[in-house]
């Protein structure tokens, strides 16, 4: 791959990885010289993740969001061009020899709520919470936190039925085993509580190093989720924070307590990481454990969260949403790359019923554009809607 030319513009050149969504490169627009990341994903694979992804990152647009700039497929390959981010918390935590500062932790627990509020405030889940899906930026943004890899995400709120999704049992887990909220693996539907849960256990990785359900040795015939799930379910916050401040322990119980329909309140979980640089003389200054020198970035001059409108071509644009049409296409991504079914009979969670949300209703629709150069189909980024 290194070396062709995709779209006319992007040059393929170092490659950065792969996973079972395919490879990943980064790319050199010919014509500017600007640096971006092309993802690419086999065709016969038949996932569709990365288009998916594709619509996803046109719906979100936001601060710590990867910026998309194209996507369309060739003979071969699903295409997705977007924003050259850098490397993902787990890469720094390893760097770090798997230890993170009180401080650290808490700045970037800050930005990951920030982050997923927004992304649920899209009536969006990520379902997939983990180091590896947070990254830093590059360059005058290398401070600041993204989320990535939106394939498994699906949307929990439908607005034009202004219907919560229904809480069921027995689902295939979808996500990452290790930092899968307890219902999650328990095989119950997944809402925005799940996901903050997640976050719980990403900060309590980053402070012990490990989590007590790593590494856990199966006798013949048993079931690895089942072994998690019980280890996690009987660790309790307390035991689970044991030495580090109190407020980590609140955070790991409120989340584990929020009913499946309920707005989280966002406000009170920043607050604990905040209440807790308060209490060790720590500010928000995005000096982090790995960086060699202190950041000329004062608090006040740097906005991290999402309370504003992305501007583009001087316009604001807001998308509108073809509710079934969006659902249908991530939920046929996330079905086909689910794990396998873990049925554990066990008694579901008391249900209460919590408001309704509304929120501003969102359009995703492709234009597709013949490019001629590929042999293939492209969408650009500003044609997913028009403002």
């Amino acid at each position: 791959m290194q070396g062709k030319i995709f779209f006319k513009y992007y040059k393929a050149e170092k490659k950065l990885g792969e996973g079972s969504f395919g490879k990943i490169y980064t790319a050199i627009n010919i014509k500017t010289k600007e640096l971006y990341a092309i993802k690419m994903e086999r065709k016969e694979y038949g996932q569709g993740l990365l288009e998916t992804e594709a619509h996803i990152l046109s719906h979100l647009k936001g601060f710590g969001i990867p910026e998309m700039k194209t996507y369309g497929y060739n003979q071969n390959y699903n295409i997705l061009v977007m924003e050259l981010l850098g490397n993902s918390l787990e890469d720094y935590f390893q760097k770090m020899k798997k230890s993170f500062s009180i401080k650290t932790t808490c700045m970037l627990g800050l930005q990951m709520l920030d982050r997923i509020e927004w992304v649920h405030s899209k009536n969006l889940i990520h379902r997939d919470i983990k180091p590896d899906n947070f990254v830093m930026g590059r360059g005058d943004k290398n401070h600041i936190v993204y989320i990535i890899d939106f394939g498994l995400s699906k949307k929990y709120f439908s607005v034009s039925k202004n219907l919560h999704i229904k809480f069921t049992q027995n689902k295939k887990l979808t996500g990452t085993a290790r930092y899968a909220s307890i219902n999650a693996i328990k095989g119950c539907e997944q809402s925005r509580r799940d996901d903050l849960e997640a976050i719980g256990y990403v900060l309590m990785y980053f402070l012990r190093g490990s989590l007590p359900w790593q590494g856990l040795k199966n006798k013949k015939g048993e079931d690895r989720y089942i072994k998690i799930y019980e280890k996690k379910k009987n660790t309790t916050p307390e035991e689970l924070c044991k030495n580090f401040p109190e407020e980590f322990t609140e955070f790991i119980k409120y989340t584990r307590h929020i009913q499946f329909e309920s707005k989280p309140d966002y406000d009170y979980l920043r607050g604990l990481l905040k209440h807790i640089l308060n209490k060790y003389n720590e500010c928000i200054d995005y000096y982090y454990d790995w960086d060699k020198e202190k950041p000329n970035i004062k608090e006040n001059n740097i906005i991290y969260t999402n309370d504003y409108h992305i501007e583009y071509n001087g316009k604001n644009e807001w998308l509108k949403n073809k509710d079934e049409k969006f659902n249908k296409k991530m939920e046929k991504a996330s079905n086909i790359y689910s794990k396998p079914k873990v049925s554990l009979n066990l008694t579901p969670s008391i249900i209460k019923n919590s408001k309704t949300i509304t929120s501003i209703s969102t359009n995703l629709q492709q234009v597709k554009t013949a490019d001629n150069s590929n042999s293939g189909s492209r969408i650009n980024e500003t044609n997913y809607a028009q403002a």
